[in-house]
């Protein structure tokens, strides 16, 4: 997929998908606890979190949130999160 495809317009938003690297996760809570956090921030989506590779892949409005507003969210949870980059390929898209 070529990064023009990955984002969408949809209702004048553009959409991004990337995928956060979350090293410190170690259960299921702590999952659970990240994904919350996101999911309350306007504009994001919470597309797959996986615990086994410690990662969430997300979809974004950017013109509602900035990457950084991502970061802080995962590390008001008590995590410190990788790098937040474009996701190559998203299944079922």
């Amino acid at each position: 997929m070529k990064k023009e495809e990955e984002r969408v317009d949809v209702l004048g938003q553009q959409l991004t998908t990337v995928v956060l690297h979350i090293p410190s996760l170690r259960c299921g809570g702590c999952l659970k606890r990240v994904t919350e956090a996101l999911r309350a921030l306007p504009g994001l989506e919470v597309l797959t979190a996986a615990l086994p590779t410690r990662t969430v892949i997300l979809r974004y409005a950017r013109q509602q949130l900035e990457p950084e507003r991502i970061i802080e969210a995962v590390r008001a949870c008590g995590h410190v999160p990788g790098e937040l980059r474009e996701a190559d390929h998203v299944e079922g898209e």
